[in-house]
């Protein structure tokens, strides 16, 4: 199931989550790796900044494309810190900027971490640091605190990482483009000959703590259907026999 969820993601981004036409997408890989436009490279003891090219596209880019808007403080040609370990600590921030950001518009991702969105080797840098710092006890190590610290092995890690990144997906096809369902011509999906032998799903707001009256939408729209085709395909069956 997870599979067929994860292809389905893959194909659905890839054609639709871009700009001016699809962008090939590999779930985890290309959103970890494509993270900034702009490469920053040092040769003797001078930094030079390497565009990546105008066809580099980010996940910033996508959110973009869906939403209309930038995620606050990551301008869309930033460039990441030549230090393994600031680098690290920018993409961890960029990462929890853009939870934040999914959350503020209703996306629902208590279970991901910023760490597993980051590349493999970074993630263990993260965990070097935070086991340093924990026996350290440095000040302010707080911030550094312990209390949301997985320590994952590599294989692990990976399929915790796939898995994250089909959450933040998923949740973003939910906030920026089921919002678009129209639930204006919903009543008429209610008519009097099915009224009886179809569920009924409250599409008030406040109704359901679970989805959203965009989910409910298409919900009560594939109940309908699957009552109309139910009476097609299964003429001769009683409701309950299938």
């Amino acid at each position: 199931f997870f599979q067929k969820t994860l292809t389905a993601v893959k194909n659905w981004f890839t054609l639709f989550g871009w700009s001016k036409g699809q962008n090939p997408l590999s779930i985890p890989y290309s959103l970890r790796s494509d993270v900034c436009k702009v490469q920053m490279t040092s040769s003797q003891e001078q930094v030079f900044r390497q565009d990546r090219g105008k066809d580099t596209k980010t996940v910033y880019d996508m959110l973009f494309h869906l939403s209309g808007q930038f995620l606050p403080g990551i301008p869309s040609s930033q460039s990441l810190p030549l230090d393994p370990v600031e680098r690290m600590l920018q993409l961890h921030w960029q990462h929890s900027a853009l939870l934040a950001f999914l959350k503020s518009h209703g996306a629902y991702l208590p279970h991901v971490m910023p760490e597993f969105l980051l590349e493999p080797d970074d993630y263990k840098k993260w965990i070097k640091m935070q086991t340093e710092l924990k026996v350290r006890d440095v000040k302010n190590s707080d911030i550094f605190s312990d209390k949301h610290l997985f320590i994952l092995e590599d294989s692990i890690f990976e399929r915790m990482s796939k898995r994250a990144w089909t959450d933040v997906l998923l949740q973003t096809y939910k906030v920026f483009v089921l919002q678009r369902v129209s639930s204006h011509n919903i009543t008429d999906l209610f008519s009097l000959e099915s009224l009886h032998s179809m569920p009924r799903i409250k599409l008030e707001p406040l109704s359901s703590n679970i989805y959203s009256p965009y989910e409910r939408t298409i919900l009560t729209w594939l109940n309908k259907h699957y009552e109309k085709y139910r009476k097609i395909v299964w003429r001769d069956c009683q409701k309950g026999e299938i």
